[in-house]
């Protein structure tokens, strides 16, 4: 599983280069592959999947899921290390993380998004009748929010895109749309 630590680590996949930094908040986007569109009980699921790691894996402050792509507002979550359960607690009784002194570890966007486009292709390709295919493309964007008014700019993008395609008079009635209320 990749982590993110407290230094800002680059890493480069396919074409676009990815930044993260432990404890920042990210302006997500993936998309699905050429020709792939979603219909209403796909963007439920694909919403579900957004939502599922919301609290313990990552702060979800926004999603929308549009017919062809999927923006998410969020916090990676510092992973919790409990001995017995991913660590080894050494003859002295420390565990392993209390040796690191890397310091405290986030969850990864890469194994983030992983996870959500994994479970959604197999939920998606199941309500198609299909025994499996990619839905996604491999790629995803990734923004670091730099500070409240960047925040700011990146939910209102994200609450204005069904209006601007659409597919919704006002965001609050677009079925793929899923806002924090305590962000």
């Amino acid at each position: 599983m990749k982590t993110v630590g407290q230094t800002l680590q680059h890493r480069r996949r396919e074409r676009l280069p990815h930044r993260e930094k432990g404890g920042a908040c990210y302006f997500l986007t993936f998309s699905a592959r050429r020709g792939e569109r979603f219909d209403a009980e796909e963007r439920a699921i694909i919403l579900t999947s957004c939502r599922f790691g919301h609290a313990e894996r990552w702060v979800l402050h926004a999603a929308v899921v549009m017919p062809d792509h999927v923006h998410m507002l969020l916090t990676p979550q510092e992973m919790k290390l409990v001995a017995g359960a991913g660590t080894r607690t050494t003859q002295d009784s420390r565990t392993t993380r209390e040796k690191n002194s890397r310091g405290p570890r986030w969850w990864s966007l890469a194994e983030i998004v992983k996870g959500i486009k994994s479970v959604t292709a197999r939920k998606i390709n199941r309500h198609r009748g299909k025994k499996g295919g990619s839905i996604w493309q491999d790629e995803y964007y990734d923004h670091v929010i730099c500070d409240p008014d960047d925040f700011s700019v990146k939910l209102n993008y994200l609450l204005q895109n069904p209006i601007k395609q659409g597919l919704a008079q006002v965001s609050r009635d677009w079925d793929g749309l899923w806002v924090n209320q305590n962000s």
